[in-house]
């Protein structure tokens, strides 16, 4: 911009920065000197097509956290808020684990998964609640964060998996881990196996808990960690959903009960696993976000930051993932970290067409980008930006929402998408920012009309899903709005 033009319109700006908080004049013209330059060199339009729909959102959700250490944590309800509360996350999914330790009795298929004696408002820190083996204590907190959950959010999805059989249904009955293909011994467990998970599902649907959907595999393909897996081949598992685990549940009056499969660790295995499985009986079809199998070879870790859509037909089934996070080992609480979170997100949603997001853990004693929420040293609650970058998207879609064509021009750098609710005709634009320019996009509507614009934002600085002014649209009808640097920004309006 020529200096005599910035001149001239830098009275017209300072009166509109006067309006805001006391700032020095000098700085004030700092600012604004800054910001017209940065708005000028970054633009972008942005059309949304109401009748241009996709997929259906079923929801965003996590896994509980490490159970045991979300159980005795002395803030686990405010924890449980923060996830899944109005004033938090608004998650509405959950994910539970079908614990391998629950005694089971072969002969009348009942899994007990309270420990006798035990309750799930035993206080930790009793004798009683001591006394129990580690095998107990995860039981009994898994039961106490899925009850709560389900008593005070209502959760509409509630699903579990299985990391693992019980150990003597194994081949090799003396490890809990997948290594050497340790996996489901089908000479003499595939049935006993069915009716473990069908009895897990019964006994808690009698505690109140109806879970939505089960597992039986989580990572089939999982043969070098330590912790518990079991290998699976797609033929097996095909075979064992078919003439097995659908059986078991219908025998148990679990008729509407839902399968998932096959829940891979990374997006491109659980293409190829899923593409060559009999998946007649198989009603959500699932994968993990980690990186390919092929980056792990290298070394790297984490999110996927370019997940590619499947290439078999998924038959109009329902499309989740069901577990990701930035594993990779160093701590990111910045905005770096949520902008890797906010790249996952909208590719497994935009491109990959997922129905539903699942993030891996909710919660941890440490600080970890495993979780959505840490722990500190003293005890706080850690908050990373991977946490506020949740809430952009589940906070802004809600469950029944459609997907809806959002089409970005003149800009290479933003990555935009859009969701709306047919029956209010309420939506949501998301638009992520990774570059270090404040960019000025118009939106124009292509089929329908919004009288106001509101919207959050999330960046290194701002606070927790900072409100901006509402915005109304030109005569035109075409909205201006700014679009943060280094940041994701969410827009919600009504159809007029």
């Amino acid at each position: 911009m020529k200096k005599s033009a910035l001149f001239l319109i830098m009275p017209a700006l300072m009166a509109l920065s006067c309006k805001k908080e006391n700032v020095p004049l000098q700085q004030k013209i700092s600012n604004v000197k800054s910001d017209a330059i940065e708005i000028a060199k970054d633009t972008a339009n942005i059309t949304l097509s109401w009748n241009k729909i996709y997929q259906k959102i079923e929801g965003f959700g996590a896994f509980g956290g490490r159970i045991t250490p979300f159980f005795e944590s002395p803030k686990r309800d405010s924890i449980m808020n923060y996830l899944w509360g109005e004033t938090g996350l608004q998650m509405t999914i959950i994910r539970g684990k079908i614990i391998r330790s629950y005694p089971f009795d072969k002969q009348s298929g009942v899994v007990t998964i309270k420990p006798a004696g035990s309750d799930i408002d035993m206080d930790v820190n009793g004798a009683g609640y001591k006394k129990l083996t580690d095998d107990q204590k995860e039981q009994i907190g898994q039961l106490w964060i899925l009850k709560k959950a389900q008593e005070r959010y209502q959760l509409p999805i509630m699903f579990a998996s299985a990391w693992t059989p019980p150990l003597y249904m194994k081949t090799n009955p003396d490890s809990e881990s997948g290594k050497n293909f340790n996996g489901l011994n089908f000479k003499c467990c595939s049935s006993d196996f069915a009716r473990y998970i069908s009895g897990f599902t019964k006994a808690y649907q009698n505690e109140g808990v109806n879970f939505y959907a089960v597992s039986p595999t989580n990572e089939p393909e999982n043969i070098f960690s330590d912790w518990d897996a079991s290998y699976w081949d797609s033929k097996h598992l095909g075979e064992f959903v078919n003439s097995n685990l659908r059986p078991a549940l219908n025998a148990a009056g679990l008729t509407s009960t839902k399968i998932i499969s096959s829940e891979n660790a990374a997006w491109g295995t659980a293409n190829s696993f899923l593409s060559g499985m009999d998946k007649s009986n198989v009603d959500i079809l699932a994968g993990h976000g980690y990186v390919e199998i092929g980056d792990l070879i290298f070394g790297k870790r984490g999110l996927n930051q370019d997940p590619k859509p499947w290439t078999f037909s998924t038959g109009n089934k329902s499309v989740w993932l069901t577990e990701t996070s930035d594993d990779g080992g160093t701590y990111d609480g910045t905005i770096t970290g949520g902008l890797k979170l906010a790249t996952s997100m909208h590719k497994f949603l935009a491109e990959c067409n997922v129905n539903a997001f699942v993030y891996w853990l909710g919660m941890l004693a440490i600080k970890n980008n495993e979780s959505l929420i840490g722990t500190n040293s003293n005890g706080n609650l850690e908050f990373p930006k991977t946490y506020d970058i949740m809430g952009q998207f589940s906070r802004a879609i809600r469950p029944g929402y459609i997907r809806f064509d959002s089409k970005l021009q003149n800009n290479s750098t933003l990555k935009v998408s859009a969701y709306k609710d047919p029956v209010t005709g309420k939506f949501s634009l998301i638009a992520i920012n990774p570059g270090q320019k404040t960019v000025i996009c118009k939106i124009n509507l292509d089929g329908f009309s919004a009288g106001i614009l509101n919207s959050y934002q999330t960046t290194e600085s701002s606070a927790r899903w900072q409100n901006s002014a509402p915005v109304t649209p030109k005569v035109n009808g075409v909205f201006e709005v700014l679009v943060p640097a280094s940041g994701v920004i969410t827009f919600t309006g009504t159809k007029g």
